[in-house]
């Protein structure tokens, strides 16, 4: 994987070493919430198996996002790729105190949109949502997203069912709307 630069933040292939910047956010229910399956604890021996996994992984990319000067910020990833059908789902946290609220997630979601067609040549990204997550509904109407429909009562968490919403961009909607810098 290579690091794909962007105007304010970039995104750099992930390392073990990241951890300790992870661990930071990872336990922060603030930061986490948008997150289905964060019901406990995760320890730093957890998140190191997880990052193992990932980057042996033939279905995930996972980046850090960081600053130009190389301030760590959160992951982004491509997850779940299907190569027969070259698909995959996005995304994206924004962890550390300070990096949230300042118009990066569309920048990321963009250099992860460049990642999949361009880089791993796929056909088709998507990304699923608390249907109350407002700035990914933003981000995803602001670069070309479909909505691809609701799954109702899709996830249990905070002892509550939620829907989640899922929107899809094909390479050809992305390189019409000049998202692919076409």
């Amino acid at each position: 994987m290579i690091t794909l630069p962007g105007r304010r933040v970039a995104l750099r292939p992930i390392r073990l070493d990241d951890v300790d910047a992870i661990m930071t956010w990872i336990n922060d229910p603030e930061v986490t919430r948008n997150f289905a399956d964060m019901s406990r604890q995760i320890t730093r021996e957890d998140e190191l198996a997880f990052l193992e996994r990932t980057l042996a992984s033939p279905t995930d990319r996972l980046f850090a996002i960081v600053e130009p000067d190389g301030t760590y910020l959160g992951n982004a990833g491509l997850h779940k790729i299907y190569w027969p059908a070259r698909n995959g789902r996005l995304g994206v946290v924004l962890g550390t105190p300070g990096s949230r609220g300042r118009g990066l997630g569309t920048e990321v979601v963009e250099l992860l949109v460049h990642a999949a067609f361009v880089e791993l040549g796929l056909h088709k990204v998507w990304m699923v949502h608390y249907a109350s997550n407002a700035r990914m509904a933003h981000i995803a109407k602001k670069l070309g997203f479909q909505e691809e429909g609701r799954l109702r009562d899709e996830y249990f968490h905070a002892d509550a069912f939620h829907d989640m919403v899922r929107h899809g961009l094909l390479r050809t909607d992305a390189a019409a709307s000049a998202l692919l810098g076409a």
